[in-house]
């Protein structure tokens, strides 16, 4: 009877599966940036609108507030800025305005919006997760996405006249102040810029009789 022994050196090596699982391993991670990739494409157009859009709403009321905050410390009046002259009549015949006092405002309003802007929290501006969905239903629904202030030009503005028409023989004249701020922001995986343009009423006053055809133009531009 012929007895068998056990050699392991005539055992058949089995396959090694290792270079099998590297490779489902590469092609899963390859397949996960790949997707990612395909979804950050087709979000990032709706999350940097919607950044824009909300750091446009919250710039405005920055320079809402500065505006008011200014003249009520300043206690600015119409009269303050704009002076009448009325011929024989009493009717106003020239507009003339304060160049001094306005620049003075200006530059006192432009280094406040510049000092809100910078000091906005990222929370001021952050946007919820589901608003990505663009469903109405889901926009504060999840985490928020962060969005800061990266950089924030030095803002201008400029003076201007509005006259309209509140009924016969008056006419409100306003002088309002357009502000323009170039701010760059940070948003998740990249930067956006955007430019706020906000207009506000410095003051204002009814006028009786018909508008005077001269009046002294407003200051320029500047910062």
């Amino acid at each position: 009877m012929v007895r068998w022994r056990y050699r392991p050196w005539l055992r058949v090596p089995r396959p090694r599966r290792d270079g099998g699982r590297r490779l489902a391993a590469l092609l899963g991670i390859v397949l996960a940036l790949l997707a990612i990739a395909a979804l950050d494409q087709s979000l990032r157009p709706v999350l940097t609108t919607l950044a824009r859009t909300r750091t446009e709403t919250v710039v405005t009321g920055v320079i809402n507030d500065a505006v008011m905050e200014t003249l009520s410390a300043q206690a600015v009046l119409y009269q303050d800025l704009v002076t009448l002259e009325r011929d024989g009549s009493g009717q106003v015949s020239v507009l003339s305005t304060n160049s001094a006092k306005m620049n003075a405002l200006r530059t006192q309003i432009l280094k406040d919006v510049l000092d809100k802007v910078k000091a906005l929290d990222s929370k001021e501006l952050a946007i919820p997760l589901g608003s990505l969905t663009g469903l109405s239903t889901a926009s504060d629904w999840g985490p928020e996405l962060p969005v800061r202030v990266l950089t924030a030009a030095v803002p201008t503005a400029e003076f201007r006249n509005v006259f309209t028409s509140e009924g016969i023989n008056q006419t409100l004249h306003q002088v309002m102040l357009e502000v323009q701020v170039e701010i760059t922001l940070l948003i998740p995986g990249g930067t956006t810029e955007t430019r706020v343009t906000a207009q506000v009423c410095v003051a204002e006053t009814l006028l009786l009789g018909q508008v005077p055809d001269t009046y002294l133009e407003l200051p320029a531009a500047g910062s």
